[in-house]
């Protein structure tokens, strides 16, 4: 196996569908700004096994991802586990021929259950692990016996939020003003907590052009109190990228109906899985995020990073 570095449009010829939309073309092309300079690596072992993006930085590293929550490879159809192991090893070798080492994070299992455990595999052997992130999703396949998955205490909030007047509504599709409702509100909401806000409002509008977006508002009495925005970034999967509420609005119990209503929304549209994100950083949990995903009826798999 050899690695052929090539340019953007040839790469998308080669792999028109990833996996997931952070390993698209277009996505990398649109956060280009982000990194120094993009590579489009093709892995080839009588033909094009396999393909990787990294975004190089001035710290003497390449990332996959450089601006998204995971990257990794990607097949246009599942590998056999020694052509993982080659591509780690050759990949191993560019790093020390070029004098960069490789950051790459690879999604949870679920996005790819035949070959992602292969690629964790590999890269263990080969790198180093440098941080096993927990992640939460949301399956569909509970939704129909939801009242009885949830935590007692999270379904007596649900059943407070429910005998309040909150309407939920999704944002319909070109309607600026509603995105822009739903991002105040998000941005209020880690404002009020702390947390960074890595997407502004204009990245959040470029990257529509190049990822489906939904966003959803919780109003109670006229005011916006609560809101999601999820991409859908692969077959049968949305990723919630941003959710809150307004602190103000916390004695509601706003989120517990947010949750619960996107859960109906999205199992009614045949999805499969809704990703809800990490709750640890760098490794370390926050007991809250996690305990609150899974009193919603989320499962726990890890997001693992390593080091090349």
């Amino acid at each position: 196996m050899k690695i052929i570095e090539t340019e953007a449009k040839d790469y998308k010829a080669l792999f028109p569908k990833p996996q997931h939309v952070f390993n698209t073309v277009d996505f990398s092309l649109l956060n280009s700004h982000k990194a120094e300079r993009l590579h489009y690596l093709v892995f080839d072992d009588a033909g094009a096994r396999m393909g990787l993006i990294l975004g190089e930085r001035n710290d003497g590293r390449m990332y996959s991802p450089f601006s998204a929550p995971f990257g990794g490879f990607t097949t246009n159809r599942p590998q056999q586990f020694e052509y993982f192991d080659k591509a780690v090893a050759v990949l191993k070798d560019y790093c020390a021929k070029s004098g960069r080492r490789v950051m790459m994070t690879l999604p949870p299992a679920f996005y790819d259950r035949r070959q992602l455990p292969l690629a964790v595999n590999a890269m263990h052997r080969y790198a180093e692990t440098m941080c096993v992130d927990v992640n939460y999703h949301f399956d569909m396949a509970d939704f129909d016996s939801y009242s009885t998955l949830i935590d007692r205490n999270a379904r007596n909030k649900l059943n407070i939020a429910l005998r309040d007047s909150l309407v939920f509504s999704k944002v319909a599709e070109g309607d600026r003003e509603g995105v822009a409702r739903a991002y105040e509100v998000i941005r209020r909401n880690r404002e009020e907590h702390g947390y960074p806000l890595r997407m502004s409002y204009d990245d959040v509008r470029r990257t529509m052009d190049v990822i489906h977006a939904d966003f959803f508002l919780l109003s109670h009495e006229g005011k916006d109190i609560a809101a999601a925005q999820v991409f859908h970034v692969a077959e049968g999967i949305c990723q919630v990228i941003y959710w809150g509420n307004l602190n103000e609005s916390s004695h509601l119990r706003p989120m517990n109906l947010l949750a619960y209503r996107i859960f109906e929304h999205y199992h009614g549209q045949g999805l499969r899985i809704l990703d809800i994100g990490p709750s640890t950083e760098d490794g370390t949990p926050n007991y809250g995020l996690c305990n609150f995903k899974k009193s919603i009826g989320c499962l726990p798999s890890n997001k693992f990073s390593f080091l090349l």
